[in-house]
């Protein structure tokens, strides 16, 4: 009897946990337009996500080993919705004709130039979500969107802490995509 309840409150409990399938799905370095540089996040879950509660974006500059400071995001992003982090909001309107969810400001994850790797950190601070090879240039690899953009392939629903260049579409200035 005591095995049967245990069961039954793990099974409960674990209904009511909320597991955040956000992910990247877009990264932009618009050519010859630096301010309207964004990433774009997706939520796959059924519900609405606080993303103030402590989630964030960070960067690792080129070949950087060590990633910058978080840029933790503000908000909420609804059930099946996008959230679009951007570097200069007024850039992103001109350019877009929509307004990004959050400007973090240049310099940062939404600021790339390309060549960089981006993560998704969730509320404990883990990498959820990555593009990239943290510590590897970009240029001239199949994570490199100089100039373009990457994409996430549509069949990809679910964020992945490590890198599979097969889960992305990337076009840039080299010649790739």
């Amino acid at each position: 009897m005591l095995h049967s309840i245990r069961v039954f409150l793990t099974l409960i409990v674990v209904s009511t946990m909320s597991f955040a399938d956000v992910l990247i799905t877009e990264i932009a370095d618009p050519n010859d337009d630096a301010g309207a540089r964004f990433v774009e996040l997706y939520n796959n879950t059924g519900t609405t996500l606080d993303l103030s509660s402590g989630w964030a974006l960070t960067r690792w500059t080129n070949a950087g080993t060590t990633p910058q400071s978080p840029k933790y995001l503000t908000g909420s992003v609804g059930a099946g919705e996008f959230y679009l982090v951007c570097a200069d909001a007024d850039d992103f309107l001109a350019a877009y004709g929509v307004a990004c969810d959050q400007d973090i400001g240049t310099g940062g994850p939404a600021d790339s130039n390309g060549d960089d790797n981006i993560a998704l950190l969730g509320t404990s601070g883990d990498i959820v979500d990555l593009f990239g090879v943290p510590g590897t240039d970009g240029s001239g690899t199949g994570h490199e969107f100089e100039d373009g953009r990457a994409e996430r392939n549509s069949g990809v629903c679910s964020p992945s802490a490590t890198w599979d260049v097969l889960e992305w579409t990337v076009d840039n200035d080299s010649g790739g995509g």
